[in-house]
């Protein structure tokens, strides 16, 4: 693995507390910094399937206005009635191959909103902002 050299200006207050934590725990001012930036950072799209990822780099750029509308999302009720409704009939008594086709879609859409949910929610928490608990979340 190469190691990358990065030349940081620190405000003082931020490098005197990365010190205090560095001198508390025992460990270098080095350790600290990339654990602090290994915490920081939004999670690496490395698994995220090849098709949704650059929708996904797309929310980097959006306001966080635009990010908040994203978290709360879903598929329209029609499409998630219908979406149960294929899901049961797939168990009971399997699907044509139109419906298998059908629902292949409504499942990656359902897959796309839920990854931008949850990357949206990654983002506004990066950039500072108080995400909801998920007894919040699930609260009318």
């Amino acid at each position: 693995m190469t190691v990358q050299a990065l030349n940081l200006q620190l405000p003082p207050n931020l490098y005197q507390q990365l010190l205090e934590v560095a001198e508390a725990s025992r460990q270098s001012l080095t350790e600290i910094v990339l654990q602090s930036i290994r915490v920081g950072l939004p999670p690496a799209l490395t698994f995220v399937p090849e098709r949704f990822r650059d929708d996904l780099i797309h929310l980097y750029q959006l306001s966080d206005p635009l990010l908040w509308q994203i978290t709360g999302q879903d598929l329209t009720e029609t499409k998630a009635e219908q979406y149960e409704e294929l899901l049961a009939k797939n168990q009971r008594e399997g699907l044509t191959e139109q419906e298998q086709a059908t629902l292949d879609v409504l499942r990656d859409e359902a897959d796309l909103l839920m990854l931008r949910r949850s990357y949206g929610y990654a983002l506004l928490k990066w950039r500072g902002h108080r995400i909801p608990t998920l007894q919040e979340l699930q609260t009318p």
